[in-house]
């Protein structure tokens, strides 16, 4: 018969192994993710939940680094909305309309997914996305961008759209960010 402190290993063990997600699970509710360690949800997909706040409890996991808030009914986001390890956000297809400071407080963020909502204005403060490569923001009514894209140097795809650009406009976002490719629709001869 083996010593119980060596069974204890044994299930202290697979408990670790079981409790532990890999890199590449997606868990589909909060209820889900809660069936594992806290530290090891890396990937969470509330989409299409009908939320309509981002719920308190995504704050346990620390390691969060995928999460898809996208076809919900948010209409803003909490100050305090910091996922320090976050790295890919989805919120196409809510009721922003307005780009919250507190996104950009997540400077992990490599790609953020915001377009078909109802963004006017883009702060200066996403200049503190220094990480961020990919930003879709197609279908917004945004009229004018901020100078601080122009420090973001690892950004390489911008997705502008389905919102009415001048040709001027286009011209001069394309000269600022050389490095960067820039969808936009078809240049207009209109004042923006």
């Amino acid at each position: 018969m083996k010593p119980i402190a060596e069974i204890f290993s044994v299930i202290t063990l697979f408990w670790c192994i079981n409790s532990f997600a890999q890199p590449d699970v997606i868990f589909y509710s909060i209820e889900e993710a809660a069936t594992v360690h806290p530290d090891s949800v890396y990937r969470l997909d509330l989409s299409k939940e009908k939320l309509t706040e981002i719920p308190e409890t995504i704050y346990i996991f620390k390691n969060l680094r995928e999460l898809n808030l996208s076809q919900n009914k948010l209409t803003s986001l909490p100050d305090n909305f910091l996922l320090p390890n976050l790295e890919v956000l989805y919120l196409e297809k809510n009721d922003l309309d307005t780009f919250s400071n507190s996104i950009c407080l997540n400077t992990s963020l490599t790609h953020l997914y915001m377009g078909k909502n109802n963004i006017k204005y883009l702060p200066e403060s996403i200049g503190n996305l220094q990480n961020l490569v990919v930003f879709d923001i197609w279908f917004n009514p945004i009229q004018d961008l901020p100078m601080a894209l122009t420090t973001m140097k690892k950004l390489r795809f911008m997705d502008l759209r389905g919102i009415t650009y001048s040709k001027d406009f286009q011209k001069k976002w394309n000269a600022l960010l050389p490095w960067v490719k820039i969808e936009f629709d078809l240049g207009c001869d209109c004042a923006n």
